[in-house]
């Protein structure tokens, strides 16, 4: 791990409650996909998956919020955008890209845990165009839905992506899927017991998904990545 000090290259709002920060730095920023870093903020750390690919080293790009506004957000915004720079602490997380197999991957991320899944689709096009991929993402309200012109982009470059959106409360605005990322995957009809599956989003999701398939072993993916601790 290495403590880089980058500066602020851009801050916008993605959604009412996610920002899109940038930062650069003139020394390279090494991490695989799907690996995170920790914002050093008056002796405070806070982690946050990276957006960007790895193969650009001097740009990193997260994505900051909730689906709600909370105080640390707000703080953790109000610091970067003030200050102009900021320490990270780079890289961490177990739960990258695994690129030395051919085994199909499963992207099941919850709000801005699409981030992590973004990262990983844009390293999958650079690396491995041919790659099988199924995206499950989930989020509380169809507002919270960011960067889908972004994933439209990738979903036209990739040969072997098929995305599956859900809203967790029910909105006229909304006319596919409704229910929760566990909901997908309980009616999901292929089998995934050789999929590689990466995880990203909240506490309760990844608990609820992990204990689905502890429970229903003879269906549970070949592998299931992802860095949040299940008690």
């Amino acid at each position: 791990m290495s403590i880089i000090q980058c500066t602020l290259y851009s801050l916008k709002k993605l959604t009412k409650y996610v920002y899109q920060i940038r930062l650069k730095s003139i020394h390279n920023i090494n991490f695989i996909a799907g690996q995170y870093l920790f914002l050093l903020i008056d002796n405070n750390k806070y982690p946050f998956s990276l957006a960007s690919s790895p193969l650009n080293k001097n740009f990193i790009e997260l994505h900051i919020g909730s689906s709600i506004f909370n105080e640390k957000v707000v703080n953790i915004v109000s610091y970067i955008s003030y200050k102009k720079t900021i320490l990270i602490d780079i890289p961490h997380g177990n739960a990258w890209l695994r690129t030395n197999n051919n085994y199909p991957i499963m992207l099941i991320v919850g709000g801005t845990g699409f981030s992590y899944a973004q990262s990983i689709l844009f390293t999958i096009f650079e690396k491995q165009p041919n790659k099988h991929i199924i995206l499950y993402w989930g989020v509380k309200n169809v507002y919270d839905f960011y960067n889908l012109n972004k994933l439209k982009l990738i979903n036209n470059k990739l040969n072997n992506i098929y995305i599956k959106l859900i809203v967790e409360n029910h909105n006229n605005i909304w006319k596919d899927k409704t229910g929760t990322v566990l909901d997908l995957l309980k009616q999901n009809k292929i089998n995934i017991k050789k999929y590689n599956l990466y995880i990203a989003g909240p506490y309760n999701m990844i608990h609820n998904i992990i204990k689905f398939f502890n429970i229903n072993k003879n269906i549970a993916p070949l592998n299931i990545f992802s860095d949040m601790i299940i008690k």
